[in-house]
């Protein structure tokens, strides 16, 4: 049961490394004006402001899009995704590597 604990905090640390670097990197590749690095490193982020489309607040000739509310939500929710998907995965990779240790 110890292990198992001790694979699930590794996992876990290893998915708040990941999801923090990833967006330090996602924030750097934006100032440097890399968009689509930006948006592959920050993925869950990416994924989830796909389903909060902008809101258009231009004309059709010249669109001006403006974020809501639920942009920033899309934002804020992205963190635990990242951290989730990183965590599982690494505990998979942690538990197969522990099987063919024993």
């Amino acid at each position: 049961m110890n292990s198992r604990l001790s694979l699930f905090a590794s996992a876990l640390g290893i998915g708040v490394v990941l999801t923090s670097a990833l967006a330090v990197g996602a924030f750097m590749a934006h100032k440097a004006g890399a968009e689509t690095i930006a948006r592959v490193l920050f993925w869950p982020n990416t994924l989830l402001q796909e389903l909060v489309p902008p809101h258009n607040v231009g004309t059709p000739a010249q669109p001006l899009y403006e974020g809501t509310p639920l942009n920033f939500l899309a934002f804020l929710a992205s963190f635990p995704l990242g951290l989730l998907a990183y965590a599982v995965v690494a505990y998979v990779g942690l538990a197969k590597r522990a099987r063919h240790e024993t």
